[in-house]
């Protein structure tokens, strides 16, 4: 195993006041649900309308220093098992309301992919903007109203970029800026800015404190990367992806271009700031993956390897590295999804492998769990990748956060030739527990995280969704594994889903153990006399993979009054059928929250989906 550069030192981090110096525009709606339920689950209940009975519910880890009770990021916990214990939305006056974000022009924004609950009537989430973006808290009681808000750094793009689908299509594979963010303990939000700084913006009282702490991470982002050290300053390509604490209080981060590190809990520099560490995810088992993507390199590299531990390296030296390993801004090994924490490591997956790290406090350097050296030798934990992009992935690599399964398993997907896989590992040693082909020959790719729950892992397909404001002929398709507790293997369960076709998109299937269904955002099953498919929330039972209910959502037209003028209309999803598009989901995530209701990212801000 070789050694590797390890950055730390002098941190700038700062106090700022970041009071708002514009008003922030917002209108909340309410629109159309109609809810219907499916013949074949109506058989299976012998004509009842109920919905399935409860599953056990989920044994949650809490985190010492997450929220607790609440959803603290994204994939509902630093597992990202994406299963809640919340109810959703039960039968009894259920309704749909629309959060519109009505900026525009430099400040136009909408998107909100991520919520933090602080407590049962009040929420923060961010609005993601072509230029801007916003840190929302919520008043979430009845309905929906601003309390409070502050700009946060966005990322600058162009009107002209989000109206072509080249453009669009590089916005939308960005997750940089705050998508990846979660809140503490203590209602502390804390955020990856687009400028590579860390935010901390502490909630109270109902007020976002405008006094935001902030740590800036360029030095660690440029020092940490081996072969280009200036990234970030060359086409604004190595940006903050994901945040998470461990279980020490260290909060961890990624960069998309592969650096990854920690702000040290405890440790400070002599101005008083927090101490960062920081490195590359090159550097570990370099070896192993250069015999697996570039056999032909590996004598070069050998040679090369004393360089790899020096504080600095020459350009000479940085460029011959670039040859050796084929590398250029394309094929850097990337880091474009979240992470996962457990009790004894961090889950990071980059497009070439899956790493569980640590923080060595002897040391003070960021390492590989020893333990999963030898399966590394054993090639699987560098998965199998063709190298392309597929239809419907972000990059040419695993589109999926590590799913920890409780403190036995973690479960990825590879971006292997033709059809794709699902690779389950032991958290302890690394080693392979079952490698799992994914769906059919129309297609496969998963760029979301899986489902675990119990003893099942469950994925769906998202082969095809290239263009976010376009329907997207894509296959569908959603598959589920269970444990066989006789051979200590997954096994794909024959016959579920019982029925139906299901079309996820790209919002992440989420289970709620309440009412013992799997719900999948996607377009209805009929196309309507004028080939529009509105978009609805299909209710899957966990045990039967029967479909139970559907709810469309829509507005009447003329009813959805958005300030953006034709162009952006016509740019972005197309004036025709403006009012029910605006629920297109673009990559955002079922999030379950207080007093039977979930929310969901739409186009132009967020949908909540709530009953009595």
């Amino acid at each position: 195993m070789f050694s590797f550069l390890v950055t730390h030192g002098q941190q700038a981090c700062a106090i700022k006041n970041m009071s708002p110096d514009k008003e922030f525009h917002y209108e909340s709606k309410f629109g159309k649900l109609d809810v219907s339920w499916y013949e074949e689950w109506m058989d299976h209940t012998d004509g009842k309308k109920i919905i399935p009975d409860p599953l056990e519910l989920q044994p949650k880890w809490e985190h010492p220093y997450m929220k607790k009770g609440y959803t603290a990021a994204m994939h509902e916990g630093p597992r990202s098992s994406d299963v809640s214990n919340r109810p959703g939305p039960t039968l009894k006056n259920t309704r749909v309301q629309y959060f519109h974000v009505k900026q525009k022009g430099g400040d136009f924004s909408g998107m909100c992919p991520t919520f933090a609950f602080i407590n049962d009537s009040t929420m923060a989430t961010l609005s993601f903007g072509r230029a801007n973006t916003t840190l929302l808290l919520l008043d979430i009681k009845d309905t929906i109203k601003v309390l409070d808000y502050l700009p946060v750094p966005g990322r600058g793009s162009s009107a002209f970029e989000l109206a072509g689908k080249k453009g669009r299509g590089k916005i939308f594979s960005n997750t940089a800026g705050g998508a990846y963010s979660y809140i503490s303990n203590k209602n502390r939000i804390y955020i990856p800015g687009a400028n590579n700084n860390i935010l901390r913006v502490t909630v109270k009282n109902r007020k976002l404190v405008k006094e935001v702490e902030s740590i800036n991470l360029k030095p660690q982002i440029e020092a940490g990367n081996l072969v280009e050290p200036h990234l970030s300053q060359k086409d604004k390509l190595n940006q903050l992806t994901a945040l998470m604490p461990d279980v020490n209080g260290n909060i961890w981060f990624t960069s998309r271009q592969g650096v990854v590190g920690l702000i040290h809990r405890n440790d400070k520099t002599k101005d008083g700031c927090p101490k960062v560490y920081s490195t590359f995810i090159g550097y570990y088992q370099l070896s192993e993956k250069i015999k697996k993507h570039y056999p032909e390199s590996l004598d070069e590299v050998e040679k090369l390897m004393p360089y790899m531990h020096k504080d600095s390296i020459n350009p000479e030296a940085r460029g011959e590295i670039r040859r050796a390993l084929k590398i250029d801004k394309d094929t850097h090994e990337e880091i474009q999804n979240s992470f996962s924490v457990g009790k004894d490591g961090v889950y990071i997956v980059s497009n070439i492998a899956l790493y569980k790290l640590r923080f060595n406090e002897e040391k003070k350097e960021i390492e590989l769990d020893p333990k999963w050296a030898e399966s590394y030798k054993k090639g699987d934990l560098v998965y199998d990748n063709d190298m392309l992009k597929k239809p419907g992935h972000l990059n040419a690599g695993s589109g999926t956060t590590p799913t920890l399964m409780d403190d036995r398993y973690v479960g990825i997907c590879d971006n292997a030739p033709g059809k794709i896989n699902l690779l389950i590992f032991r958290q302890d040693t690394g080693e392979l527990v079952s490698k799992l082909p994914l769906f059919g020959e129309d297609g496969s790719a998963v760029e979301n995280s899986a489902v675990a729950y119990d003893d099942t892992y469950i994925v769906a397909n998202t082969y095809g969704y290239t263009d976010p404001f376009k329907v997207n002929a894509t296959p569908g398709g959603i598959m589920r594994f269970d444990l066989n507790k006789d051979t200590g293997r997954f096994e794909k369960v024959e016959g579920w889903p019982a029925s139906g076709v299901y079309d996820c998109k790209t919002a992440t299937p989420k289970l709620s153990t309440r009412t013992g269904m799997l719900y999948v955002y996607n377009r209805e099953d009929e196309k309507n006399k004028k080939e529009h498919r509105d978009w609805q929330v299909t209710g899957i039972d966990f045990r039967t993979g029967l479909r139970v209910l559907k709810s469309k959502l829509y507005f009447e037209k003329g009813t959805f009054k958005d300030n953006i003028n034709l162009f952006m209309k016509a740019g972005s999803l197309g004036n025709k059928h403006y009012d029910r598009k605006v629920f297109n989901n673009i990559w955002g995530t079922f999030t379950f929250g207080p007093q039977n209701s979930f929310y969901l990212g739409t186009y132009r801000g967020f949908i909540r989906v709530s009953s009595d």
